[in-house]
C-alpha cells in the first residue's frame, strides 16, 4: 500500500468567559427558557438544498477572509449563517431577498426553520465519556423601550432554540460578554467594554456562539512530537511542533496540485484538511473554490464518488502517516463592512431596511470572532456572532441650493470686510 506524509497548516474557532455574578443578574431580565435537549437521536435527515446552502456561504466567506490582512484567518460559518438567518426571519421585501442571497436560501427547496431546529438538536452533544461537547446557542435582546413582537419571539425560541432578554439594552455589555463566555466556557474570554459602543444605540440584538471540544477517536501520542519548521507563504519558515500518528486503509483524495483527508473525531466529527503539493502555488490551491468544495464535501469513505463539478482526481485507500502542527488561532471580522463589499447593503442602510420585526430598524453594526486549537488529546474551538439593530434616524431631506442659474456672490472676511464681489449672469461652454 502507499506510504503518504501530509503537514497540515492553521485552522479556526473561537472562544469566551463567564461572570457567575454577572449571569445571576441576567437571570433578572430572561423572558423565556427554552429546552434544548442534549444527545438527541434524531431520524430526519438533512435536506441537500440547506447543507448547499451552507456550504456556499462557507466558500464565500472563505474566499473574501482569505483575501483580507488576517494570515491564518479562522470563522464559523455556522455561527455567522445562522444568525443572519435570525435577521432573515425579521426582515420583508429586498432586505429579506438580500439576506437570502446571502445565505443561499432557496425556500422552493427547503424550510430553513426545520433544518435549522433539526441541525441545533443533532448538534447539541454532551458526552463526558468521550470527552466531547458541542453546542450552539441563541439569544435575543430587546431594550425595554422597544416592542416584543411576540410571533417572532416564538420562531425565534421554537426553532432556534433563542433565550430572550429584555432590558436597558445599550448599559447590557457586561451581561452580553457574560452571556457568550458562559455558553463558549470562557474560551474567548470576551470582555463587556467589548461591547459598550456597539450596544450604545441598541434597539435589539441577536447573538449566536459556537462552542465545540473533541477527542480524537485515536489520540496523538506526546512521544511522538517533534519540533520542525513549518513552510510560510513568502518564503519564510518558523518552528512549531508537529504531532505523527499513522492510519491504515485511510482514504485520501489526490487531485489536481493537493490532497484531501481527513481525522476523526469522536461522535462522527471529522477534521478535514487540504494540503497543496509541495511543488504547487501554495495561494492558488488554497483560493481554488472546486478544492474546497471538495474540502467540505468530498466523502473519504470510498473510492472516487462524490467529487465537485469540473473536478479531476481520484480517492484512493491506503496507509497514511499524518503530520499535524499544534496550533492556536484567534480572529474578528466587522461583518457588515464585509458583506457591503458583496453588493449586501440594503440590511444595513437606514431607512431601507425593512425588518418589521424590529419596529423599522436596521443592522447598524455585526461582529464575528473565533478561535481554534489543536493538540494530542484533540481540539477546541469558539466563535460568536452579535448583530446589532439600531433605529433608523433618517436626516431631513436637504434644501436645494444650486448656482445653476444667474446668480450674485462676494468674498468677506469674518469681520465683514468686503474683498470680492459680483455677479455671474453667463457662463462659456467647457
Amino acid at each position: 500500500m502507499k506510504k503518504i506524509m501530509m503537514a497540515i497548516a492553521p485552522l479556526l474557532i473561537l472562544t469566551s468567559c463567564a461572570n457567575q455574578a454577572g449571569l445571576a443578574k441576567l437571570n433578572e431580565f430572561a423572558l423565556n427558557k427554552p429546552n434544548k435537549v442534549f444527545n438527541t437521536v434524531q431520524t430526519k435527515e438533512f435536506n441537500k438544498g440547506y447543507i448547499d446552502s451552507l456550504k456556499e456561504f462557507s466558500l464565500d466567506f472563505f474566499q473574501q477572509a482569505n483575501g483580507g490582512k488576517d494570515k491564518n484567518p479562522v470563522f464559523s460559518p455556522m455561527s455567522i449563517a445562522t444568525c443572519f438567518s435570525m435577521a432573515y426571519d425579521a426582515a420583508d421585501g429586498e432586505t429579506k431577498k438580500e439576506l437570502g442571497e446571502l445565505l443561499h436560501y432557496d425556500e422552493k427547496s427547503f424550510n430553513h426553520l426545520d433544518e435549522i431546529k433539526n441541525a441545533l438538536l443533532r448538534s447539541a452533544i454532551n458526552d463526558a465519556k468521550k470527552n466531547t461537547y458541542l453546542n450552539i446557542s441563541q439569544s435575543f435582546w430587546i431594550d425595554q423601550h422597544s416592542t416584543i413582537h411576540e410571533d417572532y419571539l416564538k420562531t425565534l425560541q421554537d426553532y432556534y432554540f433563542a433565550e430572550a432578554y429584555q432590558g436597558d439594552l445599550p448599559n447590557m455589555y457586561n451581561e452580553v460578554a457574560d452571556w457568550i463566555n458562559d455558553k463558549t466556557k470562557n474560551y474567548l474570554n470576551v470582555k463587556g467594554e467589548e461591547f459598550q459602543e456597539m450596544l450604545s444605540s441598541a434597539m435589539y440584538a441577536l447573538l449566536n456562539t459556537v462552542y465545540l471540544k473533541s477527542a480524537w477517536t485515536n489520540e496523538f501520542k506526546e512521544d511522538r512530537n517533534y519540533k520542525g519548521d513549518f513552510a510560510n507563504i513568502g518564503a519564510t519558515s518558523t518552528k512549531v511542533t508537529y504531532m505523527e500518528t499513522k492510519v491504515e486503509d485511510s482514504y485520501y483524495f489526490t487531485g489536481e496540485g493537493y490532497m484531501i483527508s481527513s481525522l476523526p473525531f469522536e461522535h462522527d466529527l471529522e477534521f478535514r484538511m487540504l494540503l497543496p503539493n509541495a511543488d504547487a502555488n501554495y495561494t492558488e490551491v488554497l483560493s481554488n473554490r472546486t478544492a474546497l468544495d471538495n474540502l467540505l464535501t468530498l466523502p473519504l469513505n470510498t473510492y472516487g464518488y462524490g467529487v465537485a463539478d469540473n473536478a479531476s482526481g481520484v480517492t484512493q485507500r491506503g496507509t497514511v502517516e499524518y503530520t499535524i502542527p499544534q496550533f492556536k488561532v484567534r480572529s474578528k471580522f466587522d461583518l457588515v463592512e464585509m458583506f457591503r463589499d458583496r453588493g449586501i447593503v440594503i440590511p444595513f442602510k437606514p431607512g431601507y431596511a425593512n425588518f418589521p420585526k424590529f419596529d423599522g430598524g436596521y443592522i447598524s453594526k455585526s461582529q464575528h470572532e473565533a478561535g481554534f486549537e489543536t493538540n494530542n488529546k484533540g481540539a477546541e474551538g469558539a466563535a460568536y456572532t452579535i448583530i446589532v439593530v439600531s433605529k433608523c434616524d433618517i436626516p431631513e431631506e436637504p434644501i436645494e441650493f444650486k448656482l445653476n442659474r444667474p446668480f450674485a456672490y462676494a468674498v468677506t472676511t469674518k469681520e465683514g470686510i468686503p474683498l470680492f464681489m459680483g455677479k455671474v449672469i453667463s457662463l462659456p461652454n467647457v
